[in-house]
């Protein structure tokens, strides 16, 4: 639990670096292109279909079900809330499950958005890459550190002009996810858009 809360938080610390950066994940995309860019330099892409994410915000481990955490491949295992002074969360421990792995999702706190995050991602990632959209939403590889081929990846995902979302994966042998940390937390991601979007209506 230590390990998965140390993760979130230096994630959310990437992000509002300098001026805010920030932190994300890779993975599969769920559509094939991203939201139109913004003209002006210094904006992130303009999100067409926002999302209000403050009742999930509120209570983040609602942000992805029971049932679809079971799916994921954590039967039993609980969210457990993992807020700090910069945002506020939730992780999956199933490290010490048969599962091997553990994903979460922190809320950035207002005013750090894609368009505060994207001027500073040189200088606060090792590798900050664009990744397919998750459901028309704008999805970046944020990387502090590129710890993939230990079972590590994180994703920011732009729910609207002023919110986005981090997403971190850690997993470790014996996990089935373990070659391929980004897709696995880009899977993860987009069960929360997908709760995000039946919530939001």
């Amino acid at each position: 639990m230590r390990i998965r809360s140390i993760a979130i938080g230096t994630a959310a610390l990437a992000l509002l670096a300098g001026c805010g950066d920030s932190g994300g994940t890779t993975g599969t995309p769920t559509t094939a292109s991203q939201p139109t860019s913004s003209s002006n330099a210094g904006e992130g892409p303009k999100i067409e279909n926002p999302l209000d994410v403050k009742a999930f915000e509120a209570d983040p481990c609602s942000t992805v079900t029971p049932a679809q955490v079971q799916a994921f491949g954590l039967p039993g295992v609980a969210g457990r809330v993992n807020d700090t002074p910069l945002s506020k969360g939730c992780v999956w421990l199933g490290a010490s499950t048969p599962a091997k792995m553990s994903p979460g999702l922190a809320f950035l706190p207002d005013g750090t958005n894609l368009s505060t995050i994207l001027p500073n991602k040189d200088s606060s990632y090792e590798v900050f890459e664009v990744q397919p959209a998750i459901q028309g939403y704008p999805t970046y590889l944020s990387l502090v550190a590129d710890d993939r081929k230990k079972g590590d990846c994180a994703l920011l995902v732009g729910v609207s002009d002023e919110k986005a979302l981090t997403f971190t994966f850690q997993s470790t042998q014996g996990s089935a996810k373990l070659a391929d940390p980004c897709a696995a937390i880009t899977e993860f991601a987009n069960l929360a858009i997908t709760t995000i979007k039946a919530g939001a209506k």
